[in-house]
């Protein structure tokens, strides 16, 4: 999507592949990207990244921003509900883009660079 002067890609359910690599070149990156982070696991490779291949996809597309989708919602993967946020927060570290995690409704501005998100998931049940 583009508007306002922003590009923006909303990843929907995929696998990790080369075409993320593809549409950060040939898109020349982007402002946000929404990318799923959740309901994986390893033997669904071309359904649902890991929150590692969600944190490099992220990177490759060269977005400035990453909000991770399908997270903290209802389970159907054998993984317990914060372990994607946890994981995303861990592969994140260290990458080009600005990892985006609001609480459900939390208003995000794009172009603050200095508005941050607690780590909300953890000490919750």
């Amino acid at each position: 999507m583009e508007g306002g002067g922003k590009r923006i890609l909303f990843g929907g359910d995929s696998g990790y592949g080369p075409h993320y690599a593809e549409a950060g070149r040939n898109f020349d990156g982007f402002d946000l990207v929404i990318l799923e982070n959740g309901q994986y696991d390893e033997a669904w490779p071309h359904i649902h990244m890991l929150p590692e291949e969600t944190a490099r996809a992220a990177e490759e597309l060269g977005s400035k921003a990453l909000l991770p989708a399908h997270s903290g919602k209802f389970s159907i993967a054998n993984h317990p509900w914060d372990d994607p946020f946890k994981r995303i927060a861990t592969a994140s570290l260290e990458r080009p883009y600005r990892l985006l995690t609001p609480k459900i409704g939390e208003v995000v501005y794009l172009d603050d660079r200095e508005q941050t998100f607690p780590h909300w998931w953890e000490g919750m049940e």
